[in-house]
């Protein structure tokens, strides 16, 4: 028997954490399991004479992955979820995995998604295979749900079960959660700093109500429309007036009033840009008239800094393509 190795990855954020186990004691797997997934009980075939499970798993606020190995053929069977979704593929090989009376072949090519009102179920390992199993909290995809829509859902999510891994969505989706997985290697900093996964985790949530089909499907991806030019002149005030401070796509569009879908295509369309790179030209400008009236004592990188660039390289990169010059170039010509 092992006991798991649990890393807190940010002593700061309890929230942030890993495990890693692999052991020969079932008892000890289904504790280890339900306290990183939900609990569970696991039934063995007759003929095992031998057990061993191994689990890596990163804990996140809101997201729990993790890579999953039996040395043989369980069963595995866990009540309603409750609070969170279950989706699962695999590495290599293939699980078969039940939810209610829906049963899905989960392998490379086809996730299943599993909600939180039915027992589910997981058998195989005849042979080799390394589940991917992402536990995602309900509250956190309707959150996100209601950022990309600009309302929450009417009644629960409800996803139909699989998920194309070989579509574009689906392509997309397993792109962001094999980065995501990055985090379980010893040293990365994706586990070693939680605000660097926090994206990936946000990219993993959405990337599962945008390509997974769901009840909700037709309000995320809604046929095309013209956006009020309005929206867009409100995001533009609200931009030049918050340009100093940081701000996100979600904030922007919040300020418009419309989602934050609504708010991207109105900038494609009116203004064949998006709202951060209008954020940026915004700020340019802004730096660009601090540099002109430029006092004694005046540098680059204070201005850069005052103006929500933090790299002074990019910044001196981005002023120098906006204006064909150099930042110090204009600095230097107020002196």
């Amino acid at each position: 028997m092992s006991s798991p190795r649990v890393h807190p990855r940010n002593p700061g954020s309890p929230t942030a954490q890993s495990v890693s186990i692999d052991t020969a004691d079932p008892d000890r797997a289904m504790s280890v399991g339900g306290d990183v997934y939900h609990p569970h009980r696991i039934r063995l075939d007759s003929r095992t004479r031998t057990f061993r499970m191994g689990l890596k798993a990163l804990h996140l606020p809101n997201l729990t992955l993790g890579l999953l190995e039996y040395g043989h053929h369980v069963e595995v069977r866990t009540p309603p979820l409750e609070d969170s979704y279950q989706i699962n593929f695999t590495i290599f090989g293939s699980v078969s995995m039940g939810y209610g009376s829906q049963t899905v072949l989960a392998s490379q090519r086809r996730a299943a998604v599993h909600g939180f009102t039915e027992d589910t179920r997981m058998e195989g390992w005849q042979h080799p295979a390394r589940v991917v199993g992402l536990k995602i909290l309900r509250q956190a995809l309707e959150e996100e749900f209601e950022l990309l829509t600009g309302a929450p859902p009417e009644t629960a999510i409800r996803f139909e079960g699989t998920f194309d891994l070989g579509s574009p969505g689906g392509q997309a989706w397993r792109s962001t959660v094999q980065a995501l997985a990055q985090g379980l290697t010893q040293g990365s900093p994706i586990a070693a700093h939680p605000l660097m996964a926090a994206p990936l985790a946000q990219a993993a949530a959405r990337g599962l109500l945008l390509g997974a089909p769901h009840n909700h499907s037709h309000l995320l991806n809604p046929p095309p429309g013209p956006t009020p030019p309005a929206a867009v002149t409100d995001a533009l005030h609200f931009l030049r007036a918050n340009a100093k401070r940081p701000l996100s796509v979600e904030e922007i569009a919040q300020a418009a009033d419309v989602s934050v879908r609504t708010l991207q295509a109105g900038f494609r369309d009116h203004l064949d840009s998006t709202p951060m790179a209008a954020l940026r030209r915004i700020r340019l400008e802004g730096a660009q008239m601090d540099l002109l009236s430029g006092r004694p004592g005046t540098t680059v990188t204070a201005v850069a800094r005052r103006w929500g660039f933090n790299h002074p390289g990019r910044f001196a990169i981005h002023f120098a393509q906006a204006y064909g010059q150099s930042p110090s170039v204009v600095l230097g010509r107020s002196a």
